[in-house]
């Protein structure tokens, strides 16, 4: 049977890490099953083994087989080997977005061909870095060692990883033996598909954290409190998340009052914070990680228990509120259990920290499957099954990518925390433990968990579309209504534009008259002087024409080319009656949020993988577009409305603003001035 354990926990590792994308959930789900039950069959028939070098080997050949992996189930490796590149000009990586970065810094060829390959991977080009200095430093030997080469930036990542994991595996050898903890549980953490995965195939840097967290830890066993204060602050340093284990260091009379511990921590927070202060690079890192709080949501338990709550009693999504609500609740939390630390022996407080990730992560909107590895690792000393069962578990989070745009199965998230909390009740409930042995007991619980989540996978719909059409729908009324809309006939009114170059000069200025007819389908008129001659634009059965002077332009690409323009001014008058009914769109709920204009209702309106990305700011209390912000292949735009014209029923557009910005918003330079009047409307009625 170990052959055969063996065989299935190397091809699966395998498959997965050159074969199977997270797209193929279902594949993937299969795979990572049978290997993760291979490692448990490793671990059932290894009780007895004492020669543990060969596990350290087979957990060694298992990463470095993946060297020549390419990630695919995350594209943050893309944003890490920009960043070294970054660091390697000489350039601050906080002070440009990548797009502003190819826009605004002249680069070498050999840089420019890797920021131009590595551009279309990036999954938010339009935003500052959020990775600390330590790992800038990573970023940028990475980059160096790989010479603008993309696949080999991937494989010095890996291998320094590689370095780390073995790192973390002889310190859980060490303080194994100092604890008294069966070493076959290090199976769990060096064997596991989970953390392969994550940390050597998919490159995230949670392992170097576990790394410098036991690394802390062995100090603190060796009584050298400096050393294991500076090695907890470079796990700051690292990744933000190991400032929630301050509260258990304050009311932990080891670390507490020992002053060499806080020394060590506080120089080793000062050297990796540090560059920060290079040209305001603080100010763009906090505003990045300000922009995250608030406005994202994955994977999470009590936070969508909550955002339900909020549903019922607000009708739309609380997320501003309730992310700034839960974090209190999670800060408070892990203070009070700190404050109620009993013992004072090392173990026991190791295992406090796993309880204070767990409080974190369950308490947090946004929870990737790879937030957990610390957890994992810090769950092994007592024994505790609930960090390797949510190591299986959070395999059920990739099902969201099986489809596009992303969309969280309900019934798999039941599964996944179900999961969590029933290993929850095994470690701590002991009367539960016992029942649970008991076969009609595990019977009736696992009918329970099955029926449970056919009856969630068919009841839950995403609530973002739902809020989305619930604000589109008050939007649409407080413009004039829907029935009105459908009973519009006809619509003329002018459009005055004025174009600005960036310097405030003007490109070109416009005035143009508007005629839209609705009956039977779409037609219409676009009309303007332009040197003493008129210019008509128009579209009747789906044809389109354009005289210049009374002379018909017959040039099919050129006609097709103001067929875009005639559509495009539509859709910008016709928003947000038409946006109900529009094809080729995905539009969701950002919920209440700060925006560029104010806090406001946000809709965000996908138009496919390669199209844009518009956003509807719409006002609390009346509903009215306050303006939309618009991310273009080439920039980002933000128009604002200023007033609205009163025809009838109606709330047109009256005056409005373009100005071009930057990714969190901020107004660059005003790009055009638009002035919308003399509306006249016809009704059906009529």
């Amino acid at each position: 049977m170990t052959a055969i354990f063996l065989l299935v926990l190397v091809l699966g590792n395998l498959l997965m890490g050159y074969l199977i994308p997270r797209e193929s959930f279902t594949i993937l789900f299969l795979t990572f099953l049978l290997s993760f039950l291979a490692m448990l069959g490793l671990f059932w028939q290894w009780r007895k083994l004492k020669n543990w070098i060969w596990v350290f080997f087979l957990g060694l050949v298992l990463r470095l087989g993946m060297i020549g992996t390419v990630p695919s189930w995350s594209e943050d490796y893309v944003r890490f080997l920009w960043d070294g590149e970054v660091v390697l000009l000489g350039e601050n990586p906080y002070r440009f977005t990548p797009t502003q970065l190819l826009d605004s810094v002249e680069v070498a060829e050999t840089d420019y061909q890797f920021f131009q390959a590595a551009y279309p991977l990036l999954n938010s080009p339009d935003y500052f870095s959020v990775y600390p200095p330590l790992n800038q430093l990573i970023f940028g030997i990475s980059a160096k060692i790989a010479d603008n080469n993309l696949f080999t930036g991937i494989q010095v990542l890996r291998l320094i990883l590689i370095v780390f994991e073995v790192g973390v595996l002889l310190l859980f050898l060490r303080l194994f033996k100092a604890f008294s903890v069966p070493l076959r549980r290090i199976i769990f953490y060096w064997l596991n598909p989970f953390i392969i995965q994550e940390i050597t195939v998919n490159l995230h840097f949670e392992g170097i954290v576990l790394f410098l967290l036991l690394a802390s830890i062995w100090a603190l066993v060796r009584h050298r409190k400096f050393i294991s204060g500076l090695f907890w602050s470079l796990a700051v340093g690292v990744k933000l998340v190991p400032l929630i284990l301050v509260p258990s260091l304050l009311f932990f009379r080891r670390t507490r009052i020992h002053a060499f511990f806080w020394i060590g921590a506080l120089t080793g927070i000062f050297i990796a914070f540090l560059p920060l202060v290079w040209q305001d690079a603080w100010g763009n890192f906090l505003d990045t990680l300000s922009l995250y709080q608030g406005k994202f949501e994955f994977n999470a338990s009590v936070y969508y228990l909550a955002r339900e709550v909020g549903y019922w009693i607000e009708g739309y999504n609380t997320i501003a509120v309730l992310t700034k609500v839960l974090s209190v609740i999670t800060i408070g939390l892990i203070f009070y259990l700190s404050s109620r630390i009993k013992t004072q022996r090392l173990l026991h407080f190791v295992d406090f920290w796993s309880l204070i990730y767990l409080v974190y992560l369950v308490l947090q909107p946004v929870v990737h499957p790879w937030y957990a590895i610390p957890l994992v690792g810090l769950s092994l000393f007592n024994g505790r099954i609930f960090g390797i069962v949510w190591s299986f578990s959070m395999i059920f989070s990739y099902a969201a990518y099986h489809q596009e745009p992303v969309a969280e199965s309900f019934g798999l998230l039941f599964l996944e925390y179900g999961l969590l909390f029933v290993a929850l009740a095994w470690d701590f409930i002991p009367k539960f433990r016992d029942q649970l042995n008991k076969k009609m007991y595990l019977k009736k619980v696992t009918s329970g968990l099955v029926l449970a989540i056919i009856t969630l996978s068919f009841s839950c719909a995403p609530k973002e579309k739902r809020e989305a059409k619930i604000f589109l729908s008050d939007s649409i009324e407080a413009h004039g209504g829907q029935d009105n809309w459908d009973n519009l006939e006809q619509v003329s009114f002018r459009k005055w534009t004025k174009l600005l170059l960036e310097d405030g000069g003007v490109e070109k200025e416009t005035d143009q008259q508007i005629v839209f007819r609705f009956n039977p389908s779409l037609s219409g008129s676009i009309s303007w002087t332009q040197d003493s001659v008129v210019h008509i634009l128009a579209m009747k059965d789906d044809q389109i024409s354009y005289s210049i002077g009374g002379n018909e332009i017959s040039n099919k690409d050129f006609l097709e080319g103001k067929r875009s323009d005639f559509e495009a001014a539509f859709y910008a008058f016709s928003q947000p009656w038409n946006l109900m009914n529009e094809e080729g769109s995905e539009w969701s709920s950002e919920g209440i949020r700060e925006t560029p204009l104010s806090q406001a209702k946000t809709l965000r309106v996908n138009y496919g993988p390669d199209g844009d990305i518009w956003w509807y700011y719409l006002d609390i209390e009346t509903n009215l577009i306050l303006g939309t912000e618009i991310q273009l292949k080439d920039h980002r735009s933000l128009v604002e409305n200023i007033g609205f014209n009163e025809i009838g029923p109606f709330r047109f557009y009256k005056i409005r603003k373009s100005y071009r910005v930057d990714s969190s918003g901020k107004k660059l330079y005003l790009r055009a001035d638009y002035l919308y009047d003399n509306f006249e409307i016809k009704m059906k009625e009529e």
